[in-house]
């Protein structure tokens, strides 16, 4: 019996993750300007970083800093694998490996960082447990495929 022969290209289930690197930067783009540039344009940094302030906690500014920068380094890192991916760069598999662990790395940091501040760990926040499971059900999917997967060693040659 012959077994079928592997199709090489961007397609079939390639399209979810290019979708998702396409995807990826025009929402983290909107996440900073609709979540942490009103931060800095609106003074919540100063309410938020004052020790005299009542919404003080000392962990604010390490977060937004951390927040601000790891949104800024997915987006790069992001950039980096659509160019990989759509160039079919033989290192597209780690690279996207490298993006998906990222991801998740960052924001399971920020879940549980956040969570440390009590005005934060007091509220429901049904968007960050949201993102965070996107961010472990898209690793725990896309890194195995990404590994193993025949259309992925067909597609990624150069």
């Amino acid at each position: 019996m012959n077994s079928p022969e592997v199709k090489a290209g961007i397609g079939g289930w390639l399209l979810l993750p290019a979708l998702g690197l396409v995807l990826t930067p025009l929402r983290m783009s909107y996440g900073i300007y609709k979540d942490l540039w009103p931060v800095f344009s609106e003074g919540y940094w100063e309410v938020l970083t004052t020790p005299t302030s009542e919404a003080y906690h000392p962990y604010w500014a390490a977060l937004i800093i951390f927040e601000m920068a790891g949104n800024a380094v997915l987006i790069a890192i992001t950039l980096v694998a659509l160019y990989f991916f759509f160039s079919k760069s033989r290192h597209t598999p780690r690279v996207m490996v490298v993006w998906l662990g990222a991801i998740l790395a960052f924001t399971a940091t920020d879940f549980f960082v956040a969570d440390l501040i009590p005005a934060v760990a007091e509220q429901k926040d049904d968007q960050s447990v949201k993102e965070l499971g996107r961010a472990v059900v898209g690793a725990a999917i896309w890194i195995p495929y990404f590994l193993v997967s025949k259309r992925v060693k067909a597609t990624f040659v150069k």
